[in-house]
């Protein structure tokens, strides 16, 4: 078992990469008795030495740009020049290898063809942190090598067999492991990646330092076996040195409690290492008292938000031959506000099978915010009210997250997914705020708008039931009349009305698209970023059309759709036929374990990159089948798109659930949709939280909701030729552990924006594409979907969308005031392996999906 009283402690400096979370959960779940703390690679710390002190070894991780860029590496750049006495063993990865390289002779320069999310044969000697181990299979993500200029590398050197070729010494350095063009031969094939050197450096280690470096990423999900017990044998040799040493906290006095206290400026700065954040996160039971009293951080909320706790009031009854738009007629949804989240175009039993309706009446309240602003805007009836957000930790999050505390229900139906909440949308706009990337600010739409919805109809398109709820107290009579009324509506029509609509289309201009493109692959190639995930938008000017209903009829139709929607709050109309889950996490089950009360969620992502269209372009060619599309989404392209975004979405989960929480239940999997074929992963985790028990217990139910995480064994979902690699742990890291009242919320707000439409490292790539594409996404690239009463909630991403803002014509595009505009966005991923042609193309395809609803 772990030492957990006296553990060894190992410092990560995060150079801002989107994998760092990956890195810790792999050094704390891998290496016994580990904790990791972590700073940022540009904390301002005056003796880097003193503060080094209470830790046994150091991680300089990964990030975007070149070791020689003082502002990029950091504080990385000053480990190579510790004194002996301060010396402590460090392994750099990725940039903090090329720093290591650069530190000791070496440099540093573009590779002609960038490797990112590849999968590549490494070998080396068995020494050192290798010993033992054969050919290794790493992950790769560089756009530049390292290199010496001492002919270590002779022409012809890589054709000699493994055994013959001998180990190297430059300078300081010894040379580890190589990336062999003939011995990759084998594997996956890419052409361009012929332009490269015949060997490229992928390891190295000081002769008599502990510091060692590899260019590859060990923590991948697609990295074999054998990369992860590399990293236990490079622990293996810290321990042994600084053994050798006597050295580290013992000799110098430092013990766990003392250890943020090393240096004046590190309690100044202790509420950035992650394992302590931790251990200090805020107790949100406040201010779900202070909530339900009537103030939300001594802010006073609206009356409607401070009623005692709801029960759920629900009636069910068959399906029948019932259509969701059937029932919307029912309820009126086509008049003033609405909300439909719809999955009956396209019922999956694992994605898409249920259909939520709000029943929004005149007074429900409206929450509504615009970025760069510290207020919340709340519409109910006629009465608007503003609430402050600077008394909330984590800003907007902080009050929806007090806020759906404060409207806990007692359990309801635990088989129906939503009972009552918050439906709507977080626009792109306001995801970037979650990385502090300021937008300017702009006229429109808000940025986050939910409704409070306290009467719905929830459809399971799985058993064939109808679900009418309410959570308003005393309100069985609407349940009664709703439910006996349903019957009736199977004679409605179901017929698609026609709308006379006059459209002209304004496509996006594709020089200006094809240089974007070109912009993104120069800093692809500079180091800058991984993958850049670039989007455009059509607009559409029509004849002005005050109900868009038979619009998402007919868009519903032709693109079924698990994550369809309806969205009009506000002057804002959206209507969405999204194929992709975002996240979804589960109601928390509660278990007591002696004095400890336990509760537990399932967190769920299912990012989707890779696309190819089911009817190809040209006369007389027939549609794609599904076993032509998995041939043509298992390209080392379109697998390395998804496999980033996948180690990216993995590190967000990771950085709130903890470390040995998050697995892959599916790993590129090709589903089929009604125009296109997607390219799919899944990604989940078990977020814990641990609570002293109460004297009197809230009820503990049983739930049939399960994760893959929580059941052993488990075999993974992978292509062929992929490493079968599902990453689980039975075992807390002791920062896990110390969480306390982590839900879902938490997990929203540390993973926007959707990384399917960032690109990785998510932060620098964000800020990148602001300045490229040069316009605000606004709700599209965005989430929309509800916050349960009970704790659950569920979003999808707003692509193949169309949205609509009163009174936008588009600086004076539409011919006239007394026309609409609709907006339509739609992009790709942009890797080194991108062509012009091939990404406007598919940009286009992914537009004329949802653009044909105008024609």
């Amino acid at each position: 078992m772990p030492n957990r009283v006296n553990p060894s402690r190992i410092l990560l400096i995060d150079a801002y990469d989107s994998f760092s979370n990956n890195i810790i959960s792999l050094l704390e779940t891998r290496l016994e008795g580990v904790k990791v703390t972590t700073i940022k690679v540009d904390e301002e710390i005056p003796d880097l030495a003193i503060f080094l002190h209470p830790f046994d070894a150091v991680v300089a991780g990964p990030g975007p740009g070149h070791p020689d860029n003082r502002e990029d590496v950091g504080l990385i750049s000053q480990l190579w020049q510790l004194k002996d006495a301060n010396m402590l063993p460090i392994l750099g990865i990725c940039l903090g290898f090329q720093s290591l390289v650069t530190a000791f002779g070496g440099s540093v320069v573009r590779l002609p063809a960038p490797r990112h999310g590849i999968v590549r044969n490494v070998t080396h000697h068995s020494i050192s942190m290798f010993r033992g181990l054969g050919t290794i299979a790493p992950v790769q993500y560089h756009s530049l090598h390292a290199e010496f200029n001492h002919g270590a590398f002779a022409p012809g050197w890589s054709t000699v067999s493994t055994r013959a070729r001998p180990s190297i010494e430059v300078g300081e350095l010894e040379l580890l492991a190589w990336d062999f063009g003939v011995d990759n031969q084998d594997s996956t094939h890419i052409p361009e990646y012929e332009a490269n050197p015949e060997a490229i450096l992928m390891a190295v280690k000081h002769k008599t330092k502990p510091f060692y470096g590899v260019q590859f990423h060990p923590e991948s999900i697609c990295s074999d076996a054998s990369c992860r017990q590399m990293v236990a044998n490079w622990w293996s040799e810290a321990q042994q040195w600084n053994q050798r040493r006597k050295t580290r906290r013992c000799r110098r006095g430092f013990d766990d409690k003392t250890a943020v206290r090393s240096s004046s400026h590190a309690q100044e700065t202790s509420m950035n290492f992650r394992a302590i954040d931790r251990m200090e996160m805020r107790d949100d039971a406040r201010a779900v008292s202070e909530a339900i009293s009537g103030t939300l951080n001594g802010i006073r909320v609206p009356a409607s938000t401070t009623k005692a706790r709801a029960a759920v009031i629900s009636r069910s009854l068959p399906l029948n031959a019932l259509k969701v738009p059937q029932i919307c007629g029912l309820l009126k949804i086509k008049d003033g506000d609405a909300v439909l989240l719809d999955s009956e175009p396209h019922i999956r039993a694992d994605v898409g099978s249920y259909s939520v309706i709000g029943a929004l009446e005149k007074h429900s309240l409206r929450l509504d915010y615009h970025v760069g602003c510290a207020m919340i805007k709340t519409h109910q009836g006629d009465c608007i009210e503003l609430i402050d957000l600077r008394n909330y930790d984590n800003g907007v999050f902080g009050f929806l997250k007090a806020f759906m505390d404060a409207h806990r229900t007692t359990p309801g139906n635990p088989n129906v997914p939503f009972w009552g909440g918050l439906i709507g949308y977080i626009g792109y706009e306001a995801c970037l705020e979650t990385l502090s990337i300021k937008t300017s600010n702009r006229t429109g739409p808000p940025d986050i708008s939910f409704v409070f919805v306290e009467r719905s109809v929830v459809i399971d398109h799985g058993s064939q039931q109808i679900h009418v709820q309410s959570i308003k107290p005393d309100d069985d009579d609407w349940v009664s009349t709703i439910a006996s009324n349903l019957p009736t509506c199977a004679h409605a029509p179901q017929q698609v009305p026609s709308i006379a609509l006059d459209p002209a289309i304004i496509d996006p201009d594709v020089s200006i698209y094809k240089s974007k493109i070109r912009k993104c692959q120069e800093y692809i190639y500079s180091g800058d970023s991984y993958e850049l995930c670039l989007t455009n938008q059509a607009y559409i000017n029509t004849r002005c059309v005050p109900n868009a209903w038979p619009l998402y009829l007919k868009l519903r139709s032709l693109n079924a759709a698990p994550f369809s929607a309806y969205i009009r709050l506000g002057g804002l109309t959206l209507l969405s036929s999204s194929p992709e889950r975002f996240m979804r996490w589960t109601r928390p089950v509660a278990t007591l374990d002696g004095n400890t009360r336990e509760e537990r969620s399932t967190v769920q992502f299912r990012p989707i990159k890779g696309t190819v269209k089911r009817y190809p372009d040209g006369p007389d060619r027939p549609p794609i089948n599904l076993e032509q599309a998995t041939a043509l989404l298992s390209t080392p392209k379109e697998r390395a798109e998804n496999l980033m975004i996948v180690d990216l979405i993995r590190h967000d989960l990771h950085g709130v659930v903890g470390s040995g929480k998050v697995c892959v239940p599916k790993l590129m999997v090709v589903e089929e949709y009604a125009t296109l074929f997607q390219l799919v992963t899944v990604v989940e985790g078990t977020l814990i939280n641990q609570h002293a028990s109460l004297s009197n217990p809230p009820s503990l139910t049983a739930s049939s909701q399960s994760s893959a995480c929580n059941s052993r064994p488990h075999t993974p979902v992978s292509p062929a030729g992929s490493p079968e690699y599902l990453e689980t742990s039975d075992e807390y890291s002791p920062s896990c552990k110390a969480a306390v009242h982590k839900t879902g919320i938490d997990v929203l707000a540390a993973s926007l924006p959707p990384g399917s439409m960032t690109g990785a490292p998510k932060r620098r790539s964000c800020a990148l594409l602001h300045d490229i594409e040069g316009q605000a996404r606004g709700i599209y690239s965005g989430i929309v979907g509800y916050m349960d009463v009970g704790g659950g909630g569920d979003f999808s991403v707003v692509i193949r969308s169309a949205s609509r803002w009163k009174g936008d014509t588009g600086n004076n595009r539409a011919p006239s005031q007394n026309r609409d505009r609709w907006t339509v966005g739609a992009g790709g991923a942009i890797t080194s392996l991108s062509t012009e042609d091939g990404e406007w193309e598919e940009m286009m395809a992914k537009l004329a999906s949802t653009r044909r609803m105008f024609e």
